[in-house]
């Protein structure tokens, strides 16, 4: 009976948490399914580098340590995923399959958070819909299995989402610096990511104008600031390894020079990347110079093409957001060893949510909810494949915005629905 009355009254956490039951229990079955398929492309690189890193060799780049046996820090990378994955395998969860749980786990926290933030920026109807959505939907769960460092970013995502529409309902100092740290530790796991507090952070706390604008520029310093003592650590040790300036990570070059060559503006593989496009220097002991190198490379011929500049950005655009070449990138992007029905499966999910989402920004501005929260992700996202390459996987970050937008559209079409139906479930005369 005391069970009875505290779901009646804990309606919405109790359904919460079923949802992330529910959607745990999915993420845990298809990892232990797939268990014996092979995880390629940077899972390799996450899994091995926490082995050693837990294992008291430090941040190395572990495919030069096991080929060649010599250690070179890992620039490539920002260290919080790699120091989450070393924290489970000193309590011996060491395998590929505990790592991929350690991520499930990961992932039934980003179901609960992107909860909260839906209910906090509409209401909690919404919020459970976009729960269910953040359970089910493929590009969500999909790189658990691969072991990256998107399910961290992901459960970062929404609990900034979340912490910013507190922020807007009840602007406080402690939020304000909740949302500097939880960008820190989100530029800690996906470098570009360190947009996200120029692009929503400060325009949020400075335009708080019930609040004076001097405890804006206090609150907005604080954020900042212990945004920048969670990012110091990482900086230092890198700048010290290698005697030169390093923020965050030093890949971009590499990336850049993958996707800007001859293959990626021409052909099957435009918009996309090609490996054999990144140069690489015999010096396997300074990857800092191979990545300026790679970046001088990459530039030199973005100039040398500029006119076809534009047409290869477009692609890289569409190839994100599945709408150029969808059927090819769904093949791309078994690269990294997940089934190609996985993908078959979450882009349809995808064409099926867009047109809800697309609704939930028009019903959201209707109703004077602020959608800026969730539409700066997309852009950052934008911002970061004009230049670089066209990847679903770098689609990541709108995921979560695209599940709560997703879901304010269909509660949006439910209550229309609701609507032309009376009590008996017949539909209501539309005529006067």
């Amino acid at each position: 009976m005391r069970l009875r009355t505290y779901a009646r009254s804990h309606r919405f956490g109790c359904s919460l948490a079923l949802t992330a039951f529910a959607g745990c229990v999915l993420r845990v079955i298809y990892d232990v399914a797939s268990r014996h398929e092979v995880v390629g492309g940077d899972g390799f690189r996450y899994h091995y580098g926490s082995l050693f890193l837990a294992d008291g060799k430090g941040f190395v780049a572990p495919l030069i340590l096991i080929l060649q046996h010599v250690s070179v820090p890992d620039t490539g990378h920002p260290p919080a995923w790699t120091i989450l994955l070393a924290g489970v395998s000193k309590l011996g969860l060491r395998t590929w399959l505990e790592h991929q749980i350690t991520a499930s786990v990961v992932g039934t926290a980003t179901i609960v958070m992107t909860g909260l933030a839906a209910a906090a920026a509409v209401g909690k109807r919404v919020g459970l819909l976009a729960a269910v959505l953040a359970a089910g939907y493929p590009f969500v769960w999909v790189y658990e299995r691969e072991a990256l460092s998107e399910p961290l970013a992901l459960l970062g995502i929404a609990t900034i989402i979340w912490l910013a529409y507190r922020f807007i309902a009840k602007p406080r100092a402690c939020t304000a610096v909740a949302l500097g740290a939880v960008v820190g530790v989100l530029a800690m796991t996906k470098s570009d990511q360190i947009a996200v507090a120029f692009l929503l952070v400060a325009p949020l706390i400075l335009s708080r104008r019930r609040v004076e604008f001097r405890t804006r520029l206090e609150w907005l310093a604080a954020a900042a600031a212990i945004c920048i003592a969670i990012m110091a650590p990482w900086s230092i040790y890198l700048s010290s390894r290698f005697d030169r300036p390093v923020v965050v990570a030093g890949a971009f070059g590499g990336t850049l020079a993958a996707g800007n060559c001859t293959l990626t503006y021409h052909g099957s593989l435009l918009g996309y990347y090609a490996s054999t496009c990144v140069f690489r220097s015999t010096d396997s002991k300074d990857p800092l110079s191979n990545d300026a190198n790679a970046q001088k490379r990459a530039l030199t011929f973005m100039r040398a093409h500029e006119s076809q500049v534009p047409v290869v950005a477009a692609a890289r655009i569409g190839r994100t957001f599945a709408l150029f070449r969808p059927f090819q990138q769904i093949h791309l992007e078994t690269e990294r060893g997940t089934s190609a029905w996985v993908f078959r499966v979450g882009f349809f999910a995808y064409w099926v949510l867009l047109p809800f989402a697309l609704a939930g920004v028009v019903m959201a501005r209707r109703h004077e909810i602020p959608v800026y929260p969730l539409l700066v992700f997309p852009v950052v996202v934008a911002t970061t494949v004009l230049l670089t390459i066209g990847s679903v996987r770098y689609r990541a970050p709108a995921e979560i915005p695209l599940a709560i937008l997703a879901a304010i559209g269909i509660d949006g079409a439910l209550r229309a629905v609701g609507k032309r139906l009376d009590g008996s479930g017949k539909p209501v005369s539309t005529r006067t």
